[in-house]
Order: structure tokens, then C-alpha cells, then sequence
């Protein structure tokens, strides 16, 4: 019996490759295209975790409970809370000086991401008590002091970065380290709904946190959070293009998946009198 020739085996070489390199092109396909379809399953994941963290919160902000009903300057009744004279919100579109000092905090001078501090008369019910007892605690589960038998929060909300991630943290007027919340959250944005002064109850236009001249008068807040995928993950002919909080076109430059998330929250108790 004859052998193979050499061209015979050259043609079946040839074709062995093609087949190999047909399988291999295929499975660096579905491989970068399971990495692709993981990063995003995790961005949606987190990024719903954040918003709700978020909204769960502003939706309490203003609320305390009535202690006696007091008269106003048009001669409207209204009730008095341990909210007396201070705003349910406060926020800035730089972020805070010192998220995590006592008292009051300030605005910083430069930032890419917004910070908000939400207050409202804490419980055992809106809260996570303390663990055996009915005191209430703060966004990180310190326990809270009472003034008079009242237990006000005033959470902050603000993104920092730690050794190469960005993150979501929350602070309060405690003093204690913010703790990360929420990973790989690159940008917060906030605008928020003024109500005219003549009708409080009708919201106007969404404005930043710079143009809002009373926080009193605040009846919804616009969230956006910026996500990045945990790792690079994008390829050199994959899109790299997004679009930011703002709705800017935008280009990753380190191969990370980007997505902004939006969401809407209404603040639906009125600011303590």
C-alpha cells in the first residue's frame, strides 16, 4: 500500500490548523464574553444595592414625631418636632470637608461626587437597634444618644476611594470612621426638585445642591451613581464609550465597563417646624 505524499499531508496539516484556530477563536470569544456579561451582572447588582441604600434613607428624611401644634406666621397650624429649625437635608456637589467629624460638616472645595446628610428622628422600627436593647442607631449601627427622650440621625452619604476602589460610605454626626458600603461606586450626583415659595407643594425644576436656597423647600431627590466594573475587563476591540451622570459622552481609558444608574426619590415628610 502507498503512503501519504507530502502534499497530502501538508493539506491535512493546513487543515488541522484551521479547525484549531477556528476552536480557539471561538472560545476566547465566549470566554471574553462571559467576562463582559459577569462585570455588568455585578454593576447592576451593586448599583441596585447602592440606590436603595440611598432611597431607603431619603425616604425618612424629615420624618419625627409631632410634640405639640404650634401656630405659623399666616396663621396655619402646624405641629413642632426635635426637627425644630434644622433641615431634613443637606448636601453638596463637591462632596463634604470632613464626612465624619461631630456636628455640623461643611462643603469641600473640590470633588467629582456629591454628598448628602439626611436627618430624622430615629427608632426601633426605621433603625437596626442595638443588639438586645430598643435603642436606635445610625447608618452604621452605632447606638444613638437621646435628648430628651429623642433619638435623632443625621446620616451621610459620599463616595471615597481606598487603595485603588471607590466606594459608597456612609458617616454620621457620631464622629466614627465612614465605612464603605457599597465598592466600585466612581461618582454620586444629586439634584433635587425646589418647591416655589408661594405653592410649597408644587416643585419647580431639578437644580444642584448649590442652587437650592433652602433644603426646606426640597420635595424629590434625582440619584445617579456611576459604576465601574471591578476589573478591566474590556477588550481592545470592544466600545469603551459611556455615558455619565450628566448624559456626557464619555471614553474608558483603563479598560473598566462604566454605566450610570438613575433613580427618584420623593421626600415625603414635611421638615420639622
Amino acid at each position: 500500500m502507498a503512503g501519504a505524499t507530502l502534499l497530502e499531508f501538508m493539506v491535512g496539516l493546513a487543515l488541522g490548523l484551521v479547525v484549531v484556530s477556528a476552536v480557539a477563536v471561538h472560545y476566547l470569544a465566549t470566554g471574553q464574553s462571559s467576562r463582559l456579561q459577569a462585570a455588568q451582572a455585578q454593576m447592576v447588582e451593586d448599583a441596585q444595592i447602592g440606590l436603595e441604600l440611598l432611597r431607603t434613607d431619603l425616604m425618612m428624611a424629615g420624618f419625627a414625631q409631632p410634640q405639640r401644634l404650634l401656630l405659623d406666621a399666616q396663621g396655619r397650624q402646624r405641629w413642632q418636632t426635635a426637627l425644630a429649625g434644622q433641615f431634613p437635608l443637606m448636601a453638596c456637589d463637591k462632596g463634604f470637608e470632613s464626612p465624619a467629624s461631630e456636628g455640623s460638616v461643611a462643603c469641600a472645595a473640590s470633588g467629582l461626587s456629591a454628598a448628602i446628610e439626611v436627618s430624622y428622628q430615629a427608632d426601633a422600627f426605621n433603625t437596626v437597634p442595638l443588639s438586645g436593647t430598643s435603642r436606635p442607631s445610625d447608618c452604621l449601627g452605632y447606638g444613638l444618644s437621646a435628648n430628651e427622650g429623642v433619638y435623632l440621625t443625621h446620616n451621610r452619604w459620599y463616595v471615597a476611594s481606598s487603595q485603588g476602589r471607590t466606594e459608597l460610605r456612609c458617616a454620621s454626626r457620631l464622629g466614627n470612621p465612614g465605612q464603605p458600603l457599597v465598592d466600585n461606586v466612581e461618582v454620586l450626583a444629586l439634584w433635587f426638585s425646589v418647591a416655589q415659595v408661594a405653592d410649597p407643594m408644587a416643585p419647580v425644576r431639578y437644580v444642584k445642591a448649590s442652587q437650592v436656597d433652602s433644603f426646606s423647600r426640597v420635595r424629590s431627590v434625582r440619584l445617579c451613581l456611576l459604576m465601574r466594573s471591578t476589573d478591566a475587563v474590556l477588550a481592545a476591540d470592544d466600545a469603551s464609550a459611556y455615558l455619565d451622570c450628566e448624559g456626557t459622552p464619555q471614553t474608558s481609558s483603563d479598560r473598566r465597563l462604566r454605566r450610570a444608574f438613575h433613580a427618584v426619590v420623593a421626600v415625603r415628610a414635611a421638615p420639622g417646624g
